[in-house]
């Protein structure tokens, strides 16, 4: 396609807020939001999502997703989606998340895969590989270092150079080998660079990695367009609406060698419209789809206590069924995720297909957490006369959404206060958790049974029901579930302007396993109806993995799964490591009685770490254990392995490490973790910052005013939610979702006002108006 300079320019903005610009007769590219359902917005200028989107399935959320431990399930899943987007003609997912999860209040983790790189790695491989099989496009989110929601926008995320490689990149890397359409790069900063234009884009993915596919900025994170280009930002999004397009212009003239960074971005945007132009018809299958979900879920669910074998529960035991997700089942997080679901059930409507003596007991309301005396009454009656309670507890959608952290792990204290009240009467509880992270389960030794749904789709109601009546459950946790926040290597503050990553390699279990912290349930943990008996271990190396076989065998009346899991333990260590890491995992099901034959592969490199010297992942020889697991606690039978490498002789061995000495592994000038905001203000001054002068706080009125009247009918906490993200955006991403009210024209004239140049302010304020009325 013959382009010349300004048409190619043009091609690195957006046409709008989810399609791409194109030439001649090539039909315009399309994005949709993702990644465990088709978000397809209505309308092609609505930033926000406030107008809705088409009905598509809703899936299991990543959060149980990766409690699957089950790749081929994920690439299954991920074909259902390619099979939506084609249905619904959209070129590019917008997914999967694969963002660690370092800190359990961040109110996105219900849509990122794990703690763990590894697990998050092989997952999210296998999720781009099937859905670009199909000819669909994906776009791996966020790159990289994104990990809390509060002030996500502009925060610094100050990472050192090992955890960067070995934790925060590496299922990056894993991904980029699926060769996904595009790469998304993250609002916040990471070590003084916006994600955006972030020095590694060029140096790791283009250059290490040899990636070859576009990098689009997340929604509105684009900060210097010029400088962005630069650094290997292809696509900005959404559309600038020219804003963008004229700085690049501008600096063109001024630097002519820019015009190579153009023909490469514009170059790699080409290739990828050729190569994903819809090509294929296809209907829509949304009653198979939904069947399916059900069947994801099944997977994904997670039984952490069984005692008394109060589970299954028999068909013809008297049950009840009590709380406010019976009727309300919440089934995905709150965002830019959020799926207009094609058919949500509900336990209280399909709980007699499964259990035909049972009742159920709404018990406590979900819009609050206040007790409701009425509600509750019915509840505790109805528990007197029934063998068991299924006690439905967890977060309620109003606790945990995109933009929004949470400031603690509890459960809503009505919840807590009924189950109190109902185990005064009925000792025979099993309580199904619904949450999309980590909670508090300090009642766990009171009930008799705990599964875990996390949120499991619109079909999760039926896998629940299917599971407490006998289908064994596989699920294992991708997370540690902690006892309280004080177990966390970090502390939680409210910065403004730097997050220090103290913990260094040390997040999730690699802490709590290598200094010995007590906490509710291990990573990898999870129960099943089954019993598995492992014999006949072997173990032989390869040239470049190793290969453990073992016999293994379904001793019980169940057909079930069972996931195996693989961990490296290191010994005597000339560097700071990890006691245990996972290195491989399987899943394999077995009928009742079976017995079969197992082989799991140990690629040699995820013994390395990275050497900061050589800058470059390193094998350092010494001695191993492989131990094969039930979690991260339970081995059950080991390997010893000594490996030849290289004798590090640069850092002190892992026991010394000491998390308050953050400095000494970031080997850098900290930069300071709050700010004072005041005068001059910028284009990427948060909202809250203008908040501090007498202008300030009039356009912020202003803007809160006009940016909420959408919303008026909304409920209070999804208005306050609303108020607090829009404090914390900067604002060049104020103008970037300003739609039809404000432009990046009017924001300058804003950010002037602010500034008291009260002439050219309100000049440049009227001129935006002007623009976006083409006058």
């Amino acid at each position: 396609m013959n382009l010349n300079i300004e048409e190619r320019i043009e091609l690195l903005d957006g046409k709008d807020v989810w399609r791409l610009k194109t030439f001649e007769k090539l039909k315009p590219i399309m994005m949709a939001d993702g990644p465990h359902g088709l978000r397809k917005q209505n309308e092609m200028g609505d930033n926000l999502g406030i107008g809705g989107s088409t009905k598509a399935v809703c899936y299991p959320t990543a959060s149980m997703l990766a409690a699957t431990f089950d790749k081929n399930l994920i690439q299954n899943m991920a074909k259902n989606l390619a099979h939506d987007a084609k249905s619904q003609d959209v070129q590019i997912i917008l997914g999967p998340g694969i963002n660690v999860k370092r800190n359990p209040l961040c109110g996105r983790n219900f849509e990122y895969f794990s703690e763990d790189p590894f697990l998050t790695g092989v997952l999210a491989k296998a999720y781009v590989e099937a859905i670009e099989n199909e000819g669909v496009g994906t776009s791996v989110k966020h790159f990289f270092a994104n990990n809390q929601e509060k002030n996500r926008l502009f925060i610094d995320a100050v990472v050192d150079t090992r955890a960067l490689n070995e934790i925060y990149l590496k299922a990056f890397k894993m991904a980029v080998e699926a060769n996904p359409a595009s790469i998304m790069a993250s609002y916040n900063k990471i070590n003084g660079h916006y994600g955006s234009q972030h020095p590694y884009i060029n140096d790791v993915l283009r250059k290490k990695w040899q990636y070859k596919g576009i990098v689009v900025s997340d929604w509105g994170a684009t900060v210097d367009r010029v400088k962005a280009l630069k650094r290997g930002l292809d696509l900005e999004m959404p559309s600038s609406r020219g804003y963008g397009s004229k700085k690049i212009k501008e600096a063109l003239e001024k630097d002519p060698s820019l015009e190579k960074n153009i023909m490469e971005s514009s170059d790699r945007i080409l290739n990828l419209i050729d190569k994903y132009q819809s090509k294929e018809q296809v209907k829509e299958n949304l009653a198979k789809h939904h069947q399916n979900a059900i069947e994801y879920a099944k997977n994904g669910l997670v039984l952490l206590k069984n005692e008394d074998n109060i589970l299954p529960i028999k068909e013809n035991d008297k049950v009840l069924f009590v709380g406010g997700f019976i009727e309300d089942m919440r089934f995905q997080g709150g965002g830019s995720s959020y799926i207009n679901p094609y058919k949500v059930d509900q336990v209280y409507e399909i709980h007699k297909d499964y259990f035909p003596n049972s009742e159920y007991a709404f018990g406590y309301p979900l819009y609050t957490d206040a007790v409701d005396e009425l509600l509750s009454f019915d509840a505790i009656e109805y528990a007197k006369t029934h063998d068991k309670v299924v006690y439905f507890m967890g977060l309620p959608e109003r606790y945990e959404t995109e933009g929004i952290d949470r400031t603690h792990i509890n459960v809503p204290q009505n919840q807590l206060i009924l189950l109190e009240e109902i185990l005064k009467i009925n000792s025979n509880v099993v309580v199904v958790l619904i949450t999309g992270s980590v909670v508090d389960v300090s009642f766990k030794d009171k009930v008799k049974g705990l599964l875990l749904s996390y949120l499991g789709g619109e079909g999760v109601s039926h896998s629940i029901l299917s599971v407490l009546k006998g289908h064994s459950p596989s699920g294992r946790l991708p997370e540690t579930w902690i006892k309280s926040l004080d177990a966390l290597p970090f502390k939680i503050k409210d910065n403004n302007n730097a997050v220090y990553y103290d913990e260094s390699i040390f997040i999730g279990y690699r802490y709590y396993e290598s200094f010995d912290i007590e906490v509710n349930y291990p990573f990898g943990y999870g129960l099943s109806y089954a019993d598995f008996i492992y014999s006949d271990f072997a173990i032989e190396s390869k040239d470049n993995h190793f290969e453990i076989t073992f016999k293994l065998k379904n001793k019980s009346s169940f057909t079930a799964k069972e996931v195996i899991q693989v961990y490296l333990e290191r010994f005597k260590s000339k560097t700071y490591q990890p006691k245990k890491v996972l290195v491989a995992f399987d899943k394999v099901e077995l009928q009742a009685g079976e017995e079969n034959q197992v082989l799991i592969r140990v690629d040699r490199n995820e013994f390395k770490y990275y050497d900061l010297e050589q800058k470059e992942f390193v094998m350092e020889g010494g001695n191993y254990k492989l131990h094969v697991s039930k979690n991260v606690k339970e081995s059950i039978h080991s390997f010893d392995i000594e490996i030849e490498g290289a004798t590090p002789i640069h850092e002190l061995p892992w026991k010394m490490y000491n998390p308050l000495k953050f400095k000494d592994v970031y080997y850098k000038q900290l930069p300071p973790e709050n700010i004072e905001y005041k005068r001059p203000f910028t284009m990427e001054s948060p909202l809250f910052a203008l908040e501090y002068s007498f202008v300030g706080r009039m356009i912020v009125k202003m803007i809160l005013k006009e940016a909420t009247k959408k919303v008026d009918d909304a409920v209070p906490w999804i208005k306050d939610n609303i108020r607090k993200t829009l404090l914390e955006m900067p604002i060049r991403c104020l103008a970037s979702f300003g739609g039809d009210s404000l432009n990046f024209t009017m924001a300058e004239g804003l950010v002037d006002l602010a500034n008291l140049k009260l002439i050219s302010g309100l000049k440049k304020y009227k001129k935006g108006q002007k623009e976006l009325n083409n006058e």
